[in-house]
């Protein structure tokens, strides 16, 4: 993650405590123009299937462990880092999601909406690059 995070957030695992930090990460974005307000759709869903992936894959539900979400700018790019503190994955290892399997959709998604995606080697921090919002004022000011 960049040095200067202008968002983290913490929150213990679990599905109730997920949709506070989630709001608040997409009001965040939406007022630093990276999102326009009322067209959030591929941020929150990016978002949430993260964080969901997280909560149940990652940490197990294990509410004595922890998730945090931090975001920085890097140009015209906003570095979203998602972090579970579980055993982590090989995401090679998941196959893309089919009629009968649906596993891997949510990282299906992410993949597709997000500019870049990755993982750390240790498989429990998923690292995704969100474009800026196409109505953004020239020279970055609010209109």
């Amino acid at each position: 993650m960049a040095s200067n995070p202008f968002f983290s957030r913490e929150f213990p695992s679990s599905l109730e405590a997920m949709p506070e930090v989630l709001g608040h990460a997409l009001t965040v974005l939406a007022d630093r123009h990276w999102i326009d307000p009322g067209h959030e759709f591929s941020a929150r869903l990016c978002l949430e299937e993260a964080m969901v992936n997280a909560v149940t894959h990652g940490n197990k539900c294990n509410h004595a462990r922890r998730v945090r979400v931090e975001m920085a700018e890097e140009g015209d790019l906003c570095h979203i880092s998602i972090f579970d503190e579980g055993h982590g994955f090989n995401p090679d290892c998941v196959p893309p999601p089919d009629t009968v399997h649906t596993g891997g959709r949510g990282l299906c998604l992410i993949k597709h909406y997000m500019e870049r995606v990755r993982f750390d080697d240790a498989g429990n921090r998923l690292e995704m690059w969100l474009r800026r919002c196409h109505t953004q004022p020239a020279g970055g000011q609010s209109a």
